[in-house]
């Protein structure tokens, strides 16, 4: 392969380029005098600081001895321009921005718990005539729902009807105690008849034709749909505890959303919420939250969330699922798009554009996220420039991963023999154009080596080796290769993934019995 042919695969691949070059500056380019990287205009790099062996081993530029480095951090990493125009390497500023977060759920219609109403007969009797005959049926407040013929209510009917005659026979007696008494008397047996739920037009109706009336209307107390009954047919013996209807009224329902615990903090009582119907068949409708659960689910880690909605067309039908969006206005903080940023799994990292070909790799504390950026709540100010499309070095984690974690420490991932830097070693720069994305089994590998000038290494051994430590009872596992030289500072050959890993690889470059260099990286296999 050609250096042509190897420009081509770059431009192919600008992303996955563009990790390989910030992987490889942040091994490279640390703080290690083996891999030191370019100086910036102006800067002067004293002789012999570079290397553990007291030796500059880059290129000394003529400066005097002890002079010291100036103008850049010694972990920024080097890209030349004509290399982020290659691979499309792109800045944007940090802004300060209201994000408006959008929190998505299932939602399950059902009915409000306040609006549910129970039919009791409060004496034991027979049913003589149902009215509401069927679950579902619509009743209204105040409709007749059943007759009941119940010995007490005809015993207590009569003492009515005797305390009335009483009271019109002794109204104007000669003593007033007798006259109150006979009132009392009566105002006692009607009042009981209330108690049982006789109405005032029944009681007037008894006191009309002035005999007992057999069977006697039970009222419906609530608007709504019969979800439950159990008074059937004529000759039904009823008690008190029966629950003989059950009344819900759908006109306004309840919807129950459940919430992942991540976005709870973002919830409160009183918000909007909207519900959409499935397959748009119906306009979405506007609610308010109503409720959070204190609670939550430890299998599914959510939260239940509660929301009102009107109902009056009966379009909510419980037990139904709705899709439940609620939006949420956040305050104004400094915000990069979600592509700016490498989540390690533990620490967040951006890369600052810090102009002229320099970028710095920077921990930030993300917050939250929405509309497609990440709120940063420290680590960064409005203004700077950070480079986005971070989120192609996912497939390349393993190769930022220790350089990251290790930031000022470089020398536990570049060494010379032995661990450390040889006096006699020379400054080198490894690019790794395949694999991108390892697969299991047998891979190409391709790697170019260049020293500190940018000249090829040619001639060279290169070995790579894979290991993966110990797992439980799993013994550990290594694959080795010997990749040749192509010509122009290519190094070609093939691997072996054993399995699906993170793999701890050793990229070892010899020349004449020599170690110029030793790479540790991880490559992940899928």
């Amino acid at each position: 392969m050609n250096t042509s042919e190897s420009k081509q695969h770059w431009t192919r691949h600008p992303l996955v380029a563009l990790a390989v070059l910030l992987a490889g500056g942040a091994f490279f380019y640390a703080k290690s005098g083996l891999f030191r990287e370019p100086a910036r205009p102006g800067e002067q790099v004293a002789a012999g600081q570079a290397g553990s062996g007291g030796h500059d081993h880059g290129s000394h530029g003529g400066s005097a001895a002890g002079a010291t480095v100036t103008g850049a951090e010694s972990h920024d990493i080097f890209i030349s321009p004509e290399r982020q125009q290659l691979v499309g390497v792109r800045s944007v500023p940090v802004i300060t921005k209201s994000l408006t977060k959008e929190i998505r759920a299932v939602g399950k219609v059902a009915s409000d718990e306040t609006r549910v109403t129970h039919i009791h007969t409060k004496v034991t009797g027979y049913i003589e005539e149902t009215f509401v005959n069927f679950v579902g049926q619509s009743v209204h407040h105040g409709q007749p729902v059943f007759t009941i013929y119940s010995p007490d209510l005809v015993a207590t009917q009569q003492d009515y009807l005797l305390a009335l005659k009483s009271r019109t026979v002794l109204k104007d007696s000669a003593f007033p105690w007798v006259s109150q008494g006979s009132d009392n008397l009566l105002a006692a047996a009607r009042e009981r008849l209330r108690l049982w739920d006789v109405t005032e037009d029944e009681i007037s109706t008894i006191e009309k034709i002035g005999k007992f009336i057999r069977a006697l209307t039970v009222y419906s107390p609530a608007t709504g749909i019969v979800t439950q009954r159990a008074a059937y047919h004529h000759g039904t013996y009823v008690t008190p505890e029966m629950e003989l209807y059950t009344i819900v009224d759908l006109s306004s329902v309840w919807v129950l959303g459940d919430i992942y615990e991540t976005d709870l903090p973002y919830m409160s009582v009183g918000q909007q919420a909207l519900v959409e119907f499935p397959n748009g068949s119906r306009p979405s409708r506007a609610g308010k939250v109503v409720f959070l659960s204190p609670f939550i689910d430890p299998k599914t880690h959510t939260g239940q969330i509660r929301m009102n909605f009107t109902n009056q067309d009966l379009a909510l039908k419980p037990d139904t699922f709705v899709n439940v969006n609620v939006q949420i206005r956040l305050p104004a903080r400094p915000v990069v798009p979600e592509d700016a940023v490498l989540d390690t799994g533990t620490e967040q990292y951006v890369f600052v554009d810090k102009g002229n070909g320099y970028f710095e790799p920077r921990a930030v504390k993300r917050g939250g996220e929405a509309g497609g950026y990440f709120v940063i709540e420290n680590g960064l100010r409005p203004g700077e420039r950070v480079v986005t499309g971070a989120n192609f070095l996912i497939d390349s984690e393993s190769r930022l991963k220790g350089a990251l974690a290790n930031m000022g420490k470089p020398e536990s991932q570049v060494s010379g023999a032995k661990g450390q830097a040889s006096a006699s070693a020379q400054a080198l720069k490894i690019e790794i154009v395949e694999p991108m994305e390892a697969k299991v089994g047998s891979n190409n590998v391709h790697l170019v080596v260049r020293d500190a000038s940018g000249n090829s290494v040619d001639g060279a051994e290169v070995e790579m080796k894979l290991f993966m430590p110990q797992m439980g009872s799993m013994a550990p596992m290594t694959s080795r290769a010997t990749l040749k030289s192509a010509g122009g500072g290519m190094y070609m050959g093939a691997i072996d993934f054993p399995m699906a890993w993170t793999w701890q690889t050793t990229i070892t470059v010899r020349k004449g019995g020599e170690v110029l260099g030793v790479v540790q990286t991880n490559l992940m296999a899928r």
